[in-house]
């Protein structure tokens, strides 16, 4: 397996062509088509016009597209929602759904959500990166919500991060060879458990993460 150091150098590197892929013309499930049919189907909706579903991802148009889009459900929800890159923002890069929902993932680690009934409004994850950078440790993370008085709530979690051996993932009938690793989270009011699964050219092509309480937890896949 490669070491997480080359992980992080790699990850960055994804990330410039993330933010190069959204100026070229792809197909015609492009990131920038996939923005424009997003924008009319809003204007759409205001009309009262109903919008036809968004199509399933394909395993030709991930392949055709690498790095242009996530599949996003709800943990134990149905089928996955496929998302587009909606803007790049220094090392974070927000990704939007047919139907408005953004995540925003700092080096594939989950930083914001916007459309939820209770969503994670920032989240510092600086220690957790380092700690997957060194293949586990110890992390402190914290996650910023609005209280019922429309105020932030912060949350301080200490953390764990270790790996659970490898693990070979199918991702739109793609296999993939990966590290899982796991991060275990707690204060004296909430506990949850994080995982992502890294493949051998360091990329997090799978995770379940946490958006809040109310919300649970969110299954990311980059195909």
């Amino acid at each position: 397996m490669m070491t997480m150091t080359k992980i992080a150098i790699r990850t960055i590197s994804a990330l410039a062509v993330i933010g190069l892929v959204g100026c070229g013309s792809l197909n015609e499930q492009s990131p920038a088509a996939g923005m424009a049919q997003m924008v009319k189907a809003r204007l759409d909706a205001r009309n009262g016009i109903v919008a036809p579903a968004a199509p399933m991802l394909t395993r030709a148009a991930a392949d055709a597209n690498p790095g242009a889009f996530l599949l996003m459900s709800r943990a134990g929800g149905g089928e996955p929602a496929s998302l587009v890159t909606a803007g790049v923002n220094g090392t974070k890069v927000t990704w939007i759904s047919a139907d408005q929902v953004t995540v925003t993932l700092e080096f594939g680690l989950l930083v914001a959500t916007r459309g939820f009934a209770q969503d994670l409004m920032a989240a510092d994850i600086s220690q957790v990166i380092q700690a997957l950078v060194n293949s586990g440790g110890t992390a402190s993370r914290t996650f910023e919500y609005l209280d019922g008085l429309d105020q932030i709530s912060t949350q301080v979690l200490q953390c764990s991060i270790a790996s659970s051996g490898l693990e070979t993932l199918t991702i739109l009938d793609k296999p993939f060879a990966t590290e899982r690793f796991d991060e275990v989270c707690a204060n004296e009011m909430i506990r949850f458990t994080n995982v992502y699964w890294i493949s051998d050219e360091g990329r997090i092509v799978q995770s379940r993460q946490l958006v809040s309480q109310g919300v649970g937890y969110l299954e990311i896949a980059s195909p």
